[in-house]
This record gives structure tokens, sequence and C-alpha cells, in this order.
């Protein structure tokens, strides 16, 4: 079952004016700190400076990760192309090759190394066997040297804007993760002149994806496609969450959780990519069969249940008028059904069938008149 969608309701927005990352905020604010053990305080400065250690150190504001299995290298000379031309250059790539055929890692090192010098001394080429579609993103995680992360396949697209976006946002709120806004477009495959395999879009971009970010929400399914994120390197490094390398499907969704609960969110209200869906030709959604996607979505929740979490300021008010909401309708359930019950309900059929009847007569009588004679 795809995990993309496009009507959530409202978002919960947070009513604490706090940029510290959710988990540290929810430490701080444990017991009323200042009135905590001092070794309770001791754990929490302990894990504040790891936290600003990690980003300090790092050579680059984003590593980027470009997965890919080298099937469509249109689509990946796009996407290099892309990030070559990026507003904020602070960034590094990794072209995560996954159970990629050697003609096809041939290909895709040929593209790498045509690229300007200025932009390919940042990218670097990773191959990796095995494994479901998490294995590369985590042996790419390992090896970032970013201060940020954020993944993409070779089939779509950033505009030049995306990185400087994520900076921005990032400055205001380190530590949380990042959300730009995304674009989808439909294109299918056909036969470029000399016999190239290449494709061509057949729909405008349509900004369909939610404009702001909806924790609720996206506890059913994922509102956000993967290249609008940018996953703080805290999340990885100092709390050890990984992509989970036992999913089918929903990696991707499994991560936004996972950090969005954790960290917070701060939101790039950019539009600043375009996810490419793709016509008459394999992808994730077609390549994985429904118990797959179904499998993949009862683990990611079941995680979740497994473990307690922490929800963005907003929520407590958002539930208890959502628990309103739902005994409001139990009402009007329960009042419908004793209607329906009742003896009077009963008893009035035939009259209600003969108001049916004649009300059908009426309309096809004003039909006969209407017509020309």
């Amino acid at each position: 079952m795809p995990n993309t969608a496009s009507e959530p309701s409202a978002p919960v927005e947070s009513r604490v004016d706090d940029p510290r990352p959710q988990y540290l905020q929810s430490l701080r604010r444990t017991g009323a700190y200042e009135n905590a053990s001092p070794s309770f305080q001791r754990a929490v400065d302990i894990l504040t400076m790891d936290h600003r250690r990690s980003a300090q150190e790092c050579d680059y504001f984003l590593t980027v990760v470009l997965r890919t299995q080298g099937r469509r290298p249109e689509t990946l000379k796009d996407s290099l192309l892309c990030l070559m031309g990026q507003t904020d250059e602070d960034f590094e790539v990794i072209v995560a090759c996954h159970d990629i055929a050697d003609a096809d890692f041939a290909v895709v090192t040929g593209v790498i190394e045509s690229q300007p010098p200025s932009f390919r001394e940042r990218v670097r080429v990773m191959r990796v066997h095995g494994g479901l579609r998490a294995r590369p993103l985590n042996k790419a995680v390992r090896e970032a040297r970013g201060s940020y992360l954020s993944f993409f396949d070779d089939d779509d697209l950033v505009f030049g804007h995306w990185v400087e976006s994520f900076a921005k946002a990032a400055r205001t709120a380190p530590g949380r993760l990042v959300r730009a806004r995304v674009a989808a477009q439909h294109a299918k495959p056909e036969l470029w002149p000399s016999d190239q395999d290449g494709f061509r879009h057949v729909s405008w971009p349509s900004a369909e994806y939610p404009r702001h970010f909806d924790q609720l929400a996206h506890l059913r399914m994922n509102y956000s496609p993967f290249m609008g994120w940018a996953f703080p390197r805290q999340l990885f490094f100092t709390l050890g969450e990984l992509f989970d390398e036992e999913l089918f499907v929903c990696e991707d969704w499994d991560l936004i959780l996972r950090g969005s609960l954790l960290c917070g969110v701060v939101e790039a209200d950019n539009l600043t990519a375009i996810y490419r869906r793709w016509d008459g030709v394999e992808s994730s959604y077609t390549a994985h069969d429904m118990i797959q996607w179904e499998a993949s979505q009862a683990r990611v929740i079941t995680k979740l249940d497994e473990r307690s979490i922490i929800v963005p300021g907003g929520t407590v008010s958002r539930l208890r008028a959502l628990l309103d909401e739902r005994d409001q309708l139990a009402q009007i359930r329960d009042h419908h059904h004793a209607i329906m019950a009742s003896r009077g309900y009963r008893y009035s059929a035939p009259v209600r069938e003969a108001m049916r009847v004649a009300d059908f007569g009426r309309r096809a009588l004003r039909r006969l008149k209407r017509r020309p004679r």
C-alpha cells in the first residue's frame, strides 16, 4: 500500500516557543529541571553538550545520500545537475549504489567522472550488496560528514535553493528535523533518438502534499516525500537511531516518525523538490505487493507502540478535541439508531413508501411536460 497521501487533518501546532529538540525540552522540563537531583542535571548537561559537539565536528552542513541502482542514467544526470547548481555549496554527496550490476556501476562512475572538478571532489561513490532498501542508507549514514543528512533517489529532482532552505531553517532550531515542501509529477519512459532509453513528463508538477507537518496525521500514513527532509546528525550518532533494515518499504516513513517524535520538526516553507511518479515502469509501488506494504506499515506502528513517545506542544488540546468529536459522533449515531429502531418509525414505513412513490410520479410527470411536442 503506497505510503503517501495528500489530505491530512489540521496540523498540530507547537505551543512551546523553544527551538531545542523535543527530547532535550522534555528532559529539561522533567520534574522542573532546577529542582531535579544533581545527577539528573549532570546527565542532561552531558547529553546537551554531546548534542552540540556532534554538529560542530562536521566538515559540511549537509550530507546528501543519493540512492541508485544505475538503471536510469538520464535521471541520475538530472539529479546530479540539480545538486551541482545549488546556491549553497556546503554539502557533500554520497552516491549509494545498491545491488548494481557491473555494467551499470561503470555507467554511474562515468557520469560522476564527467562532473566539473569543483563538484566532483565532493562526491563519493559507495557500492552496497544485499539487504533491503534501507541497507545502503545505513551504510551511507555511517560515512556521513555533514551535520544534517538528506536522502533521495536518482529519479527525483531538487531545486537550486534546496540546500539553502534546509540551512536557513536549521539555524532557527538546531537539532530538529527540517521539513520542506515537495511537489509531485508523473513521468513515463520513452525511447529517445538513437534508441536511447529516456522519459518524458506527462503532467504538470502538483503541490499536493500538505504545506505544514501534522504529527498525528503522519501516524496514519506518510504525507511527506523523503527528499523534503533533512535529519540532524544527532538522531543517528547521539540517539542511535538508524533505518530499519527489516522493512520491505516505508523505511522513510519509519525514520520520519521516530525522528520527529524525538527531535521535533522545524519547517522550511519553500517548495524545494519534485517527486517523480512513474507510469508504466517498476517503482517501489509496483515492485512490492500489498502483503509487503501492509507488513511494513504494521511493523512501523508496532515499534512505536513498544516505546514511549514525546509529542509536540499542543497535542493534548488536539487529542481532547478529537475525543470530544468522537463522543459527539457516538451520540449522533446512538440517536439515529434509536430513531431507526423505534416503533413509530416502523409503523410509518407505508407512509414513507407512499411518499416516495408520489415523489417519483411528480418528477416523471414534470419530465413528460418538458418534452417537445
